[in-house]
């Protein structure tokens, strides 16, 4: 029996699968650290420099505040000095042209006084020879004499409200304080009230004359007669002639 030969094709060796290698994760690899320290550094070094930055503009600003205001201080430290002088003596008109030259805002007052007579200078809030600065406010006061009785201070008032609303002249408004039919005050309030009060009675009279003219019609030479007559407005001839002058205004 002839003996059997092994099966060549069933012992022919087989060569080995080769794997691929495994590759390592790039964060163990040595140059992938070197990179992320050097990105490390360089956002370090700008936070630094901005810092820097940061500091210097402060620095800027600051030294521009302490500037300003140094020269504040010093434009402040700068104005005039000025030696107020005694203003007892001098007129109102003097007292402000003295206070425009040299740069000094000077207010009048006026109070009442039992010791010093009506217009007469009362006091200064800055005694002469006081050094004061420009631009300073210095206040005059003036008398108003002694203070009036409530009876005196009522006629005046009735004779500013005569004047306010109705425009009337001087006279006009003495007559109708003083008038049984009128306001009955007594003699000597109602020539204080005209003594003391304020008005201009040659703009009241160009107020009645433009109201004749508007609500009656009537002609200059008819407006002027009612302005001055006696049983008119009673206006003084030259108040009245100022109205028609300037009737057509």
């Amino acid at each position: 029996m002839a003996s059997e030969q092994p099966d060549v094709a069933q012992q022919t060796p087989v060569a080995p699968i080769m794997q691929k290698p495994i590759k390592k994760p790039i964060f163990q690899k040595w140059w992938f650290w070197v990179i992320i320290a050097v990105i490390a550094i360089g956002v370090i070094s700008n936070l630094g420099n901005q810092g820097n930055t940061d500091d210097s503009s402060d620095k800027t600003n600051s030294s521009s505040n302490v500037s300003t205001t140094s020269v504040t201080s010093k434009k402040a430290s700068e104005k005039a000095k000025v030696t107020i002088v005694d203003f007892s003596s001098m007129s109102k008109a003097d007292i402000q042209a003295w206070a425009d030259t040299n740069k000094i805002t000077c207010k009048f007052d006026e109070e009442y006084s039992n010791t010093v007579a009506s217009g007469a200078f009362i006091s200064q809030s800055k005694k002469a020879n006081q050094v004061v600065t420009e631009g300073d406010t210095i206040k005059i006061v003036y008398s108003l004499g002694k203070k009036p009785s409530v009876e005196f201070q009522n006629a005046l008032r009735k004779a500013e409200s005569y004047s306010k609303t109705m425009h009337m002249s001087k006279k006009g408004i003495y007559d109708q304080l003083t008038s049984e039919y009128g306001e009955k005050f007594p003699a000597d309030a109602a020539q204080y009230a005209i003594d003391n009060m304020k008005a201009d009675w040659k703009a009241n009279a160009l107020e009645k004359a433009k109201s004749y003219q508007k609500t009656m019609s009537m002609s200059k030479s008819a407006i002027y007669d009612q302005l001055i007559s006696d049983y008119g407005e009673k206006f003084t001839k030259e108040e009245a002639q100022y109205a028609i002058d300037h009737l057509d205004d």
